[in-house]
């Protein structure tokens, strides 16, 4: 019916053409093929370069954080591309998706299915991440606390990256966006396993993101309604 809302699910779907479900397996596939890539990439090199077997590579990538960072590289990058799709009135279906049904609170229901996907998709490639690295196909140098800390930090980048998406050169918004999403994950990953065994860091560092998030997407909505949305 036309004056019923829709389901986060179906905002998202409407903007995207994927639900939620397809949304949060398709980042998590594509932040793992990523890494996995990479990763990858990396032992081959270190193979023909030094001239050793695969397992060798991998202990010799485990010795230093190179790998773990790599890790957060993927999320990162491809978390700030699906935050920066605003939907701007000069955007091929921007004026469109003014005209669907319920209209903004669409809008934020769409954006509500972006972070719920992300979340969701952070903790899909942290465990994969995690099981690939148990049974020795991976390498990482902080082991499980690097995992923890990536799917945290991560949560931290997006609260990070929400308020900067109140940029309104959109260029800069971009540059800004991935430079800090890349800062605030790759210190964290390297740094965190370092500095202390305990998980607490991780857990601050995770209820301080989701706090930011909160904030964020507040502002967010409210200043895109106002100037972006209007």
């Amino acid at each position: 019916m036309r004056g019923s809302k829709l389901t986060v699910s179906q905002a998202l779907k409407l903007y995207t053409g994927t639900g939620l479900a397809g949304t949060i397996l398709g980042l998590a596939a594509f932040e793992l093929a990523f890494y996995i890539g990479a990763a990858v990439c990396m032992t081959l090199m270190i193979m023909l370069g030094e001239g050793i077997p695969y397992p060798e590579a991998v202990k010799n990538i485990s010795e230093t954080p190179a790998g773990d960072c790599m890790m957060a590289f993927a999320p990162s990058v491809i978390n700030c591309i699906v935050l920066l799709s605003q939907y701007r009135k000069d955007k091929p279906g921007g004026k469109l998706f003014r005209t669907v049904n319920g209209g903004f609170d669409t809008f934020m229901r769409y954006r509500a299915g972006v972070y719920i996907s992300m979340l969701l998709s952070l903790v899909i490639y942290g465990s994969a991440v995690l099981l690939l690295t148990l049974i020795g196909v991976l390498g990482l140098h902080g082991g499980s606390s690097a995992v923890i800390a990536v799917v945290v930090s991560s949560v931290a980048a997006v609260g990070v990256v929400t308020l900067l998406l109140l940029i309104k050169d959109e260029r800069v918004c971009a540059l800004v966006s991935v430079v800090a999403a890349l800062a605030v994950t790759g210190s964290c990953t390297a740094l965190l396993p370092m500095l202390t065994d305990s998980l607490l860091p991780h857990l601050y560092i995770g209820i301080l993101g989701a706090a930011l998030i909160a904030v964020s997407t507040k502002a967010y909505f409210s200043h895109y309604k106002k100037h972006i949305w209007n």
